[in-house]
Order: structure tokens, then C-alpha cells, then sequence
């Protein structure tokens, strides 16, 4: 039959390519969704941690979060199938609330609150305060979840983030009682949620929680309510002030003098007021430059505090921020000395504690502020910024004029200065001078005795920027390079860190400073020191404890007494974290009482710091504490018990491990903790883990990894030994994982030949591939190698082991050659024959040669 190709219709020769790529664009959709469902079911379905990683793994790697964002509404479609964990572990559910936050629209406000809403329900909550948009679902939500469930959800995922509750004020109408109940959480971060709600309230109820709230433990509650809380002006008045001088943080103290200063000029007042050291401290670390009571209450200070330096340095900070020490400086005369003595007797106490400011600018007058600068710069006081500046303005006072007996003391004295302690930029200066004066007799009798033999650069701006530079890449060799510095050149920049807004400083910058702090060593910055501590985490705690071990031992004392007394949770965590460090048992009482603190980071400072003291038997009765009801103190107990427990506290143990209710993290925290113990009884705990619980196996084979110890290393032979075949798999991974320090251990055990041992022993090496090692040893160029890998082939009598040991048989070293012969002597028995043979019937036909050639030589040796 002929087709008339011409009748056929145009229509037709494209409709069919369209159906075609239609169809192979269908298939390719078909296949690529089956593909991705199936790679996600993977991870449902998989069992222990290593699956279950693996197969996050794999789907990350087709599907990274970037573009898995585009899947959306198919992962929607596939968490209701499988469950909200795959939007979860896929790390779509961060991106979703990062879309929130930069695009807040409905959709992604739903797909956070249905899908992960306990770990982001917060960050959904700031968008709903943000946008109006958004509220209506946000409500709508939190009517279906039931209010009560939801404000705790909010309290939990609260980590102390800035909000405005009073869009949501309805919350507190109906539950104003569970805000009161939340202010006595453990979790601070509860608390201050619970607290910005209760603001809102007039509740006298309200009124009595928020009253105990200017307690709280942690600083950022007590600042909140610093900062909002009123309660009667008298009162408030009261709080306030009591806040100023009593709270051992900064930023509290700075909110109350904020608000005092704002809402209480006419109650504030200095006079006649009984202050201690430590108040009278706090006062002036926040006075008001625009108070004159503040300016009188600072020189006062000044003028007549002789002993405490701390003082005397806030004192003199202060009045140099507002120009009082400037205008001291610019009022002198050449005429009146006696004011010029009192001036420079005032200014130089400020020089003392290492305030400088007012050396900045002044005037030079008839010469005398110039002379009180000299004077002052001639003593311990001042920076080489200082001196550079006077010789700018000394030389610049003498252009044109003649040195004079009433000036002659300003010209010499800034030059003995200089020579004394200037700098390469201050001999530069004096190199300028000298040359302007080449021809001028009278002062060059004045300048060449005193030109500097030496020289030191000044780096601290440079350095300063480097420290405030987070990428910086040597950070701690920076730090130990300024703390080497003169505290002149150095303190006022560090208190400029430490005292600066910490959302605007970074932590490794505020970190950075405290370590100078502490490497200049200055007594009276003790206070500020300690009160800081909470700066660092608990690991950079405890190196920088060296720094502050050898303060004065009465001075450490009172200040860590005074602070552990304070309501303050952190500070109180820090101090007893560095207390075993510095070897100061005086508070063991104080830490034995914090093991039942209301603050869990105070209950695990406690646990830790008792560690560190020895207090071992101390901590087996303190058993109760691993039913604590915070996971994390659990976990630090376990691990110390674990670590050091006696027989029943490991029982104790052992039964946390099998108690469905406890946390996987507590569980983990056992297991690891008797991975470090020295004591048998923690072995077995291991092993039962090892064998009957799958999720805990990869961290019980770590923790009997670390158990290397020639004892422990025999103990888990005995086991292997004695063990069903599926335990001898799980602990042959141990045995790999111990590595050099297990084969070392057993190697020695091989030596002892105990024969019921040997052919477990072997195995393992066999096992863990350190016998295919040894064979490749034999073939190495250093004879001390292979003598070695010969010596320890001969003393496992395997086939394997003989195999590799007759290749070397033609060893040209004789004592390789002789490991060799005393192992086929070994051959003698029926095993031994047995191996023989195989060996002369081995397919590597060198091996076989090798064989052949090792028994004649056997046979020579025994007829000789």
C-alpha cells in the first residue's frame, strides 16, 4: 500500500514532535519526583544514628537547602505523609524562617507555625509584631493550639530577644496567672519573657512577681525591669537606687542611673550618704557629666581617697570625660605657684590610675600649663601620646623666644621626659627640634645631654584596631602582646571595650579585652575582673584563671565572697568554675550549698568545681542529682559519676541507661563518662550497651575505645573471648578504633604466650588489619623495620602470619632470617603441619618456592 505522504495534513508533522517532547518531559518529571520521594523516605526509615545521618547526607548532597526552598509546597505535601522530621533534618525549616524574616508573607508565617513551630515559634511571633499582616493567622493559630500550650511554646524558644509585647496584651486578659507561674521557671530566658508580659499588668499580684523579678538571677530580667518597672515614685525611687548601687552588672546598674537621671533628678542626690568601697565604686562608674552634684561628688572623691585606687580611677575617668581635669590644667600660672602645686597634685593622682584624657588639648598660656604637664609626664603618669603632644607644644612655645630663668625648667624637664620615655615618634619630634636649633649655642646646651640612647615604638592604635578586627588570625598572641604594654597606654581603651553596648561589641573583641584586663594585673581592677567572668565560656574561664591565681589572696577573697552572695547566676557559675584553678579551697562551703542553687548553670559549676577540688566521695552521695529536672546538670553529674563513681553510684548509672524516660542526651553523657573512668565496673555498663542498645552503639564503641589501658585492653579480651559471635562484631570495631594503643597492649599480652588468649588476640589483629601492615613492613627498606614486623609475625602461629613471614625468608639481614626459622619451628604439631601443607600448596607460586626453601634451612639447622 502507498501512502499519498502529500494528503497527509501539516497539522500532523507537528503534533507529533510536540507529543514526543511532551512525553519525554513528563517521564523525566515522573522520574525525578519518584527519585526524590524515595531519597526522603530514606530518611524515615532509617535506623541509628549513622543511617539516619548517612541518608541526610545523601539527600543534602542531591538536594541542598538552597534549592530544596523550591520544593516547598511538595515538602508540605510529603511531612503530612512522613512526618514534620523531614522538614526538619533536610534544614528546610530554617530556611523557611529565614524566608520569614526577609519576606514575611502568609504563606511562609503558615509553613513555620504548622510545620516547625517549637524551635522557630518565636521568630514567627517577632513577625507577627512586626507586620499586622501576618497577626490574624498568627492568632487564628493560637486559638487552634489552645493559648496556655502556646505561651509556654513562646517562653521556651525565647532567648532573650528584644519584643513588643503589648501587640498580643490579650494574652495576659486571660492568662495573667500563667505569666505569674513562668517567673518561677529555671530557664531565665522564661523568666524574661513572662516579665515583659507582666509589665503590661496592674495586677497586685503582678506587682509582688515583678518586685521578686528585680532579684532575678539573670542580668538582662533585672535590667528589663530596671528599665520599665514602676511601682510609686518613692518606691521606684528606692529600687532604682538600690539597682545603682548594689547589682553586680554593668548594664543593670547603667539602666537604673539612666532612668534615675531621667525620672528622679530632684530624689538624687550624694550628700551625707554612707557608701561602701564597692557602692561608692558603682556610683562612679555612671555618673552625670551635666550634674554638678556628680562633678562635686567625683573631685571629692579624688582629692581624698588615698588608698583605694579603684575609686580613684572611676573618680578621675569621670571628671576627665567632662573637661574638669582639662579646665584644672588650663587655669595655671607661672605667678601662683602654690595653685599650680595643688593642680598638679590633683592631676597627678588621676595620672595614677592611668587617666590621661585631659593631656589631650590644653593651652599653653604663660607657660605654666606646660610646666604642670612636664611635671606630670616626669613621673610614672601619662602615654607617649602625651609626651609627644607636650613636646609639640613646648617647642612650638619656645619658637621665636629665649630660654629665660622663670622657663628654663619647662624646656629641660620635657626633654628628660622625652629621653626617659619617649617614643620613635617623640625622638622624631626631638630630631626636628635639635635640627632648628643647630646654631642656637644656649639650646643646644640644653638638648644634647639629654638625647635618648634609646628608643621604644608605640603600637597601641594600631594594635587596638587589630583587637576590634574579628578576623583577626593570632588574636591570643595580640592580647599577650598588649597585656605586656604599659597600663598607661592600654586601660582606658580596654574599659572603652568593656564598658561599650555588647550588642555592638563583639564577644571575641569583649573577650579579648578582659584577657588584657587580666595580663595587666592591676589590683584594682580585680572587681571588674570577677563581675566579667561571664564574658567567657567555661573552657576560656579556665584558662584565663591563671591570669588572676596570684592576686593578692585577701583582696581575691573579699570580692569573690561579696559576688557569690549576689543574686547574680552567672557570675556566680564563673567564680566557682575558676576557683579549683587558682587553687582556692577557702568556699568549698559555698559550692557544696550551690549544688541545690535554683540555677541549673550554677548546680553544674558546682558539680564541676567539686570535681576539681577532689571532692569525689562528696559527689557518689550526691546521687539525687541525676534525677535533676534540667537535662544539662543531669548530664554533667553522670559524667562525673560516671568518670569517678564507686560501685553503687555506677549501679545507679547503670540503671539511667535502661530508664525509658530519661533523655538520649543524659544517656550519652553515661556512656561517654565511663569511656574516661579508670574503674573495671564501667566496662560491663559499656559492653551491655554495646550489644542490646542499636542507638547508643557508635558512642559506646567510642567510649570503649578510650578504655586502652593494658588492664581495660585484657578485661575486653576476656569478653571477646567469652562472647556469642554477634558481640565478638560489635567489639572488633572498638579494637580498631583503640588503634595503635590497643595493638601495642595486645602485642604485649601476645608475649606473655598464654595460649587460651593467642587465638583471639590474633584475630583481632587480623581483624583491624594491623597483620596486613606488618606483612608490607617485611618488604621495607630500613632493616629495624622489618626486624620488628619479623619478630611480631612470629608470634601469632596463623596461617596469614606464616604466609608473610616466609617471604622473608631470603632476607639478606640474618636476625629478619632468624624470626623466620623460630617460627617454623613453631610448625612442629599437628596445627602445624596442617599450615605447612597449605603452605606448600599455596596458588602464589613464590610463596610456595619460599616455603620449600625456609624447611630445607630448618632441616640443615636441626642436623647441624
Amino acid at each position: 500500500m502507498v501512502v499519498d505522504w502529500l494528503s497527509v495534513p501539516m497539522w500532523t508533522y507537528v503534533a507529533v514532535p510536540v507529543a514526543l517532547v511532551l512525553l519525554a518531559l513528563f517521564l523525566m518529571w515522573f522520574v525525578s519526583t519518584r527519585l526524590f520521594k524515595s531519597r526522603l523516605k530514606k530518611i524515615v526509615v532509617a535506623q541509628g544514628i549513622y543511617q539516619t545521618e548517612d541518608a541526610i547526607k545523601k539527600f543534602e548532597s542531591h538536594y541542598p537547602a538552597d534549592r530544596l526552598v523550591r520544593y516547598s509546597r511538595r515538602m508540605e505535601r510529603y511531612s503530612r505523609q512522613m512526618g514534620p522530621r523531614v522538614v526538619r533534618e533536610t534544614g528546610l525549616a530554617d530556611r523557611w524562617v529565614q524566608k520569614l524574616n526577609s519576606s514575611p508573607r502568609l504563606v511562609n508565617m503558615r509553613r513555620v507555625l504548622l510545620f516547625c513551630p517549637s524551635s522557630s515559634l518565636f521568630k514567627a511571633f517577632l513577625a507577627a509584631s512586626l507586620y499586622p499582616r501576618l497577626r490574624k493567622f498568627f492568632f487564628d493559630w493560637v486559638q487552634g493550639e489552645g493559648e496556655e500550650k502556646v505561651i509556654r511554646m513562646l517562653a521556651e524558644s525565647c532567648r532573650g530577644e528584644e519584643f513588643d509585647p503589648a501587640f498580643c496584651a490579650g494574652f495576659l486578659e486571660t492568662n495573667g496567672a500563667l505569666f505569674r507561674e513562668l517567673t518561677s521557671e529555671q530557664e531565665w530566658h522564661v523568666r524574661y519573657f513572662a516579665y515583659r508580659f507582666l509589665l503590661l499588668d496592674e495586677n497586685a499580684l503582678t506587682e509582688k512577681s515583678l518586685e521578686d523579678g528585680l532579684a532575678d538571677p539573670h542580668p538582662l530580667v533585672r535590667k528589663t525591669l530596671a528599665n520599665s518597672f514602676t511601682v510609686g515614685r518613692e518606691k521606684t525611687w528606692t529600687i532604682l537606687w538600690d539597682k545603682l548601687i548594689h547589682d553586680p552588672v554593668y548594664e543593670v546598674r547603667e539602666t537604673a542611673r539612666k532612668r534615675i537621671a531621667k525620672e528622679f533628678v530632684d530624689l538624687y542626690s550624694l550628700r551625707d550618704r554612707t557608701l561602701t568601697a564597692e557602692e561608692t565604686a558603682r556610683i562612679l562608674e555612671l555618673l552625670d557629666p551635666e550634674c554638678q552634684e556628680d562633678r562635686t561628688f567625683a573631685m571629692s572623691t579624688l582629692e581624698t581617697e588615698k588608698r583605694d585606687k579603684e575609686l580613684r580611677y572611676h573618680a578621675a575617668a569621670f571628671l576627665d570625660k567632662c573637661g574638669v581635669l582639662s579646665e584644672n590644667l588650663a587655669k595655671n600660672t607661672l605667678d601662683d605657684s602654690n595653685n599650680l602645686d595643688h593642680s598638679v597634685n590633683i592631676l597627678q593622682k588621676a595620672l595614677e590610675v592611668n587617666v590621661s584624657g585631659f593631656l589631650q588639648d590644653y593651652p599653653s598660656g604663660d607657660g605654666a600649663p606646660l610646666l604642670a604637664v612636664s611635671r606630670l609626664l616626669s613621673g610614672k603618669g601619662g602615654t607617649q601620646e602625651d609626651i609627644c603632644n607636650l613636646e609639640k607644644r613646648i617647642f612650638a612655645f619656645f619658637a621665636g623666644k629665649k630660654i629665660e630663668p622663670a622657663t628654663v625648667d619647662i624646656y629641660t624637664r620635657t626633654l628628660e621626659v622625652v629621653a626617659a620615655k619617649g617614643n620613635a615618634k617623640a625622638f622624631e619630634i626631638l630630631a626636628e627640634e635639635l635640627s632648628r636649633r643647630e646654631t642656637d649655642r644656649i639650646f643646644l646646651e640644653h638638648l644634647l645631654p639629654r638625647v635618648p640612647k634609646n628608643a621604644e615604638t608605640v603600637f597601641a592604635p594600631i594594635l587596638f584596631r587589630f583587637l576590634e578586627n574579628t578576623a583577626f588570625p593570632a588574636r591570643e598572641e595580640l592580647v599577650r602582646l598588649l597585656g605586656s604594654f604599659s597600663p598607661e597606654t592600654v586601660l582606658s581603651g580596654v574599659f572603652r571595650i568593656l564598658n561599650s553596648d555588647r550588642m555592638a561589641t563583639p564577644h571575641v573583641v569583649r573577650v579579648s579585652a578582659l584577657k588584657i584586663l587580666g595580663y595587666l594585673h592591676l589590683p584594682f581592677c580585680l572587681q571588674r575582673i570577677l563581675e566579667s567572668l561571664p564574658t567567657f565560656r567555661p573552657e576560656e574561664a579556665e584558662e584565663f584563671a591563671v591570669l588572676i591565681a596570684d592576686y593578692p589572696e585577701e583582696m581575691f577573697e573579699d570580692k569573690v565572697r561579696m559576688l557569690l552572695a549576689s543574686p547574680d547566676a552567672r557570675i556566680r557559675a564563673s567564680i566557682m568554675t575558676i576557683l579549683p584553678l587558682v587553687k582556692n579551697s577557702s568556699f568549698l562551703k559555698e559550692i557544696r550549698a550551690s549544688l541545690k542553687d535554683v540555677d541549673p548553670d550554677v548546680r553544674v559549676a558546682a558539680i564541676k568545681a567539686l570535681l576539681g577540688f577532689g571532692e569525689i566521695k562528696l559527689l557518689n552521695q550526691e546521687t539525687s542529682m541525676l534525677r535533676d529536672p534540667i537535662e544539662r546538670v543531669r548530664i554533667a553529674t553522670v559524667e562525673v559519676i560516671a568518670r569517678h563513681g564507686n560501685a553503687t553510684a555506677l549501679e545507679i548509672l547503670k540503671t539511667i541507661i535502661a530508664d525509658e524516660n530519661e533523655t538520649d542526651s543524659v544517656k550519652v553523657g553515661v556512656i561517654l563518662g565511663l569511656g574516661q573512668a579508670t574503674n573495671a565496673e564501667g566496662i560491663p555498663i559499656l559492653i551491655d550497651v554495646l550489644d542490646s542498645m542499636d542507638e547508643f552503639r557508635g558512642h559506646a564503641e567510642r567510649a570503649l575505645a578510650t578504655r586502652a589501658s593494658k588492664k581495660d585492653i585484657q578485661r575486653l579480651i576476656e569478653i571477646f573471648k567469652d562472647a556469642e559471635p554477634p558481640l565478638r562484631e560489635k567489639l572488633i570495631p572498638v579494637f580498631k578504633a583503640q588503634g595503635r594503643e590497643a595493638e601495642v597492649q595486645i602485642l604485649e599480652i601476645l608475649k606473655d604466650e598464654v595460649a587460651s588468649l593467642k587465638p583471639y588476640l590474633v584475630q583481632i589483629l587480623e581483624e583491624s588489619g594491623y597483620m596486613d601492615r606488618l606483612k608490607k613492613q617485611l618488604s621495607h627498606r630500613s632493616v629495624d623495620v622489618r626486624r620488628e614486623a619479623a619478630l611480631q609475625l612470629s608470634l601469632m602461629d596463623t596461617l596469614p602470619a606464616f604466609r608473610g613471614l616466609v617471604t622473608a625468608a631470603k632476607d639478606p639481614d640474618q636476625e629478619v632470617r632468624v624470626c623466620v626459622v623460630k617460627a617454623l619451628e613453631k610448625l612442629d604439631s599437628d596445627q602445624g603441619r596442617e599450615i605447612l601443607e597449605k603452605l606448600k600448596e599455596d596458588p602464589d607460586n613464590r610463596i610456595r618456592k619460599y616455603t620449600f626453601w625456609a624447611l630445607e634451612r630448618l632441616d640443615s639447622l636441626k642436623m647441624e
